[in-house]
């Protein structure tokens, strides 16, 4: 991945096992320690497959093993639940421990990844890379990143005189109820930092699930369970929140980014 090709919409979005906490680090106004995430939006060079972007994977990963960079995760993102405008095949999802580790992996690979990058791009084209900060609200089980996972994603936006400490209070209180309710997703927003541009929306609200039978505990909880009258209840007219698209997160890089 280099220079980006004019091609996929980027509507839709991040995985969210970019944090790895446990849910001692929440702190009682939300938000744990935040951490940056970028994203590549990207469709499959015609005549190229999995195959080929799996070969270039391990040649990236030898890249990070060799320059000794294990501060940074990364995913590949599958479409799963979407909509006519998510018109891609792949999300490349990155994260780091923290800025100063964002700026070191990013310098590397910029000054030295240009024959990694080539490769990328022989495979596929990205029409969209992203930067954006993760702050938590509820940190997955175990303080464990799945290998195979499963994420939801919706774009939010605060209706007009709604600050968002009055949202970060709302969401405090629908994580304590959610976890008391069983639900074993991790939950996060998502603020744009670069990239981007024409987005109309203040934050992302994310959650990630262990598999997709914890995703259906979740909706027979909010559907038939009280959540929904509940979420009602916490949130009133604060935020709008477009329906969520769903993706299969595959883990490509492991790191510990929170302790």
């Amino acid at each position: 991945m280099n220079k980006l090709h004019k091609g996929a919409v980027l509507t839709a979005a991040v995985s969210v096992f970019a944090v790895q906490a446990a849910f001692a680090q929440v702190t009682e106004e939300g938000m744990g320690k935040i951490v940056p995430v970028e994203m590549f939006v990207c469709n499959f060079v015609e005549g190229k497959s999995q195959v080929d972007l799996d070969a270039v994977i391990a040649q990236w990963s030898d890249f990070m093993d060799d320059k000794k960079i294990r501060n940074y995760a990364a995913w590949q993102l599958t479409p799963y639940y979407y909509g006519g405008e998510q018109n891609f095949d792949m999300i490349w999802m990155g994260a780091s421990s923290d800025g100063n580790a964002m700026g070191n992996s990013t310098h590397e690979y910029v000054l030295n990844g240009g024959e990694i990058a080539a490769g990328f791009d022989e495979v596929i084209q990205c029409g969209a890379h992203i930067g954006l900060s993760s702050a938590m609200y509820q940190a997955p089980p175990k303080n464990s990143t799945p290998g195979s996972s499963v994420m939801t994603m919706s774009d939010c936006k605060m209706e007009e005189g709604t600050r968002y400490s009055d949202v970060r209070a709302a969401e405090v209180e629908w994580a304590a109820y959610r976890k008391d309710n069983g639900s074993k997703a991790g939950m996060w927003h998502w603020y744009p930092s670069f990239g981007g541009g024409d987005q109309d929306l203040d934050y992302k609200i994310v959650y990630a699930y262990p598999n997709f039978k914890e995703l259906g505990s979740d909706w027979e909880m909010i559907a038939n369970g009280g959540g929904r009258a509940k979420s009602d209840d916490i949130f009133g007219d604060l935020d709008e929140c477009d329906d969520a698209r769903v993706y299969v997160a595959r883990s490509i890089r492991e790191a510990q980014l929170r302790k």
